[in-house]
């Protein structure tokens, strides 16, 4: 029913031009003068453009729409610029383009410029620019442009939808944190993860006498081209420490900060060449082993941009299930509420960890610190995100 509304709708428009060129041209031959003439000579450049602008095929091609920046973050501003060109053989007088459906997913950020009128003539083409303003983080889509066209006086209407599908990712926001590798210090001592020792291969130190076992790789061929006696290239040892990160989902107060420092620390590891692990367990269970690279951690991002608090399991039930597998990782678990059940779990459970930190995010009251056996609970604010890392280390 709502598709046959239009169709009498334009179908009514266009009995109404033809039966004002039928009225007038009637009052002038029937009535004469030159009044008469003169207003059937005024109206019918009007009435014939309308009766044109039913038939013409309303042309849009080209379209075009570019977000800037390319990477946008939680609270940032877009800048939407949509471009199209005009091909209608017919001059256009007013051209309104309009979102479809972007009012309802940006209700509060557009400022109501979803659309515009342009003032066409024989213009071919045109760009149109609005800005997107705090956007929340998340995952969305424009689904296309609606095109109006209008004549004069409003009776012949025209609308041409044009899908141009694109989709844009808002990303969490992320902080520039001072990286230092986790060492807990506790009011009995200091407990620090245990930090393996890796060969870094991309640094050689000399080379040795092969033994059995050696990686064939590891074999230095200039020497045994020399002296047809098989050499092993010996490389630098370094320490390692492995994060184990996790986020709670059963807690919606301040969720968005919650997934910030997340984001923010996973960067912060990935850049400095530190070995990190990322689980996000709600109504899906989400595990990222071993991010170490950009693309890896570009995956988790897209994951960050879209999680949702919707847990329906405890988090006590969470952890106990989870930590199972930490083996000697350091644990980083961050909420934005510290309930008397998280207080249960770190109480009754130091023999599934070596060592954990607990952020809790607040909304600004400074940062304050407790400790359980084993478990170091920390909470901050956003203007302190930057200090996550170095105040693990203090007592």
């Amino acid at each position: 029913m709502t598709k046959v509304k239009p169709v009498f709708k334009k179908i009514g428009s266009l009995i109404l031009i033809l039966l004002l060129m039928v009225v007038t041209f009637s009052y002038a031959m029937f009535q004469g003068g030159f009044v008469s003439w003169f207003l059937f000579y005024s109206l019918i450049p009007f009435l014939l453009y309308s009766f044109l602008l039913f038939l013409v095929p309303i042309n849009i091609h080209n379209v075009h729409r570019e977000i800037n920046p390319s990477v946008v973050e939680r609270g940032d501003t877009a800048r939407i610029s949509v471009r199209f060109q005009n091909k209608t053989w017919l001059p256009l007088l007013l051209l309104t383009v309009r979102e479809i459906d972007l009012d309802k997913q940006f209700s509060d950020k557009a400022n109501g410029n979803v659309s515009n009128i342009f003032f066409v003539g024989w213009k071919r083409n045109f760009e149109w620019t609005y800005e997107l303003r705090n956007l929340n983080r998340g995952q969305f889509t424009f689904q296309g442009l609606e095109f109006t066209v209008s004549d004069f006086f409003g009776w012949a209407t025209r609308k041409k939808v044009v899908n141009d599908t694109q989709s844009f990712i808002v990303y969490p926001k992320i902080t520039e944190l001072r990286y230092q590798q986790v060492q807990m210090q506790y009011d009995q001592g200091g407990i620090a993860s245990v930090v393996p020792i890796v060969k870094d291969t991309s640094m050689v130190t000399g080379v040795r006498d092969y033994q059995a076992g050696d990686r064939f790789s590891w074999i230095h061929w200039k020497s045994f081209a020399k002296n047809e006696t098989l050499r092993t290239k010996e490389f630098e040892d370094r320490t390692t420490q492995h994060i184990f990160l996790c986020i709670d989902r059963t807690q919606l107060y301040n969720f968005e900060e919650v997934v910030d420092l997340s984001a923010s620390i996973l960067r912060t590891v990935v850049k400095n060449q530190g070995d990190i692990s990322f689980l996000s367990y709600g109504n899906t269970r989400s595990y990222f082993p071993n991010v170490k690279t950009q693309s890896q951690f570009q995956k988790v991002l897209k994951h960050l941009a879209t999680v949702m608090p919707d847990a329906n399991e405890s988090i006590y039930s969470i952890l106990t299930k989870e930590l199972k597998s930490l083996n000697s990782s350091t644990f980083i678990f961050i909420t934005g509420n510290f309930t008397d059940e998280l207080s249960h779990f770190f109480m009754n459970s130091t023999s599934l960890m070596r060592g954990a930190i607990c952020f809790v995010l607040n909304d600004g009251g400074g940062m304050t610190k407790r400790n359980y056996p084993n478990v170091k609970v920390i909470s901050l604010s956003r203007e302190h995100f930057k200090n996550a890392f170095t105040e693990v280390s203090k007592p």
